[in-house]
Formats: C-alpha cells, structure tokens, sequence
C-alpha cells in the first residue's frame, strides 16, 4: 500500500472510525491471528469466504 492510499484508507482523521475490539478467548484469538498473519493462504482465505457474511462494512 503506498502512502496515500493508506491515508485514504486508515490515516485520514475525517474518514477512520475507530471502533473498540475486545478479546473473549485469549487462546482462539492467538490462533485465529496467527492464521490470518501467517504464511498458509487456503485457511486464511477459507476463514475470510465464512466470516465474510458477519463483516459490518457500513459504519
């Protein structure tokens, strides 16, 4: 991502919402973590194809 489109994206004080996340299982959030930051992209692509459903991208 180069600099301004992570402006648009993230940076951009007018545009970012900043919500609150909280870890309920410590454990399943290491793994699920780990997954998602980790070198293997069928799981991580699985998990975002099941999850994708549940994302609230209209804040």
């Amino acid at each position: 991502m180069n600099a301004e489109q992570l402006w648009e994206t993230t940076l951009d004080p007018a545009r970012r919402i900043l919500m609150q996340a909280t870890i309920e299982n410590a454990a399943e959030c290491d793994h699920t973590f780990s997954m998602l930051m980790g070198d293997e992209v069928a799981p991580r692509r699985e998990f975002i194809e099941r999850n994708a459903k549940y994302a609230k991208i209209d804040a």
